[in-house]
């Protein structure tokens, strides 16, 4: 197949994700631009991997992979203060969606709500965040995360174990009127 077919199959196959790889690396970085140019460079990895005769039997697994190892390279150059952000602005540009927008009361705390969550994920070690991200917020299944961070079933379920048991822990320490909705909610995207 020529460049142009190979071009075509990979579009098919990765366009799909792009949201999902987006927001993932969003969650992972809490930097909108690092983002994108981490999933910019995440598809260039892929494309030039890319082979269609012999493409991944399981495409987004593959893509999330090459993802998260960007992020983790970037974090071991830049450091741990360059993935875990303070800024409330960032934070506060993802607010969870707990079908409350018909009352402004239930509104702002689904607001108040999302960004304790999202504080939450961001102080996480890298290696819990990401099993977080991709399993409660992406809702990838236990297999295809541990297809993505090269890691096995077992340690997929240890990891978010850690992570839950972290993120309501941090919760809780948060502002008493967010934190139960907080918990509340994250119990349903998390048993």
């Amino acid at each position: 197949m020529h460049d142009t077919g190979k071009r075509r199959r990979f579009e098919v196959l990765a366009r799909p994700e792009l949201d999902a790889l987006f927001r993932t690396a969003r969650r992972m970085t809490g930097d909108a631009g690092l983002a994108q140019d981490l999933v910019q460079d995440t598809c260039l990895k892929a494309y030039r991997a890319f082979s269609p005769d012999d493409e991944p039997r399981q495409v987004r697994p593959w893509l999330f992979r090459i993802l998260i190892n960007g992020v983790i390279d970037h974090a071991r150059h830049r450091g741990r203060e360059a993935l875990v952000t303070r800024n409330a602005e960032l934070i506060s540009a993802f607010q969870v969606d707990l079908e409350l927008h018909s009352r402004p009361d239930r509104a702002l705390a689904s607001r108040e709500t999302g960004r304790a969550i999202e504080a939450a994920l961001a102080a996480l070690p890298i290696d819990l965040r990401a099993v977080a991200i991709l399993v409660l917020v992406e809702e990838a299944s236990y297999a295809d995360t541990a297809t993505a961070l090269a890691i096995t079933d077992d340690l997929v379920r240890s990891r978010l174990s850690r992570a839950r048991d972290l993120l309501r822990q941090r919760l809780v320490e948060h502002d008493d009127r967010v934190a139960p909705q907080a918990v509340q909610h994250l119990n349903r995207g998390l048993e």
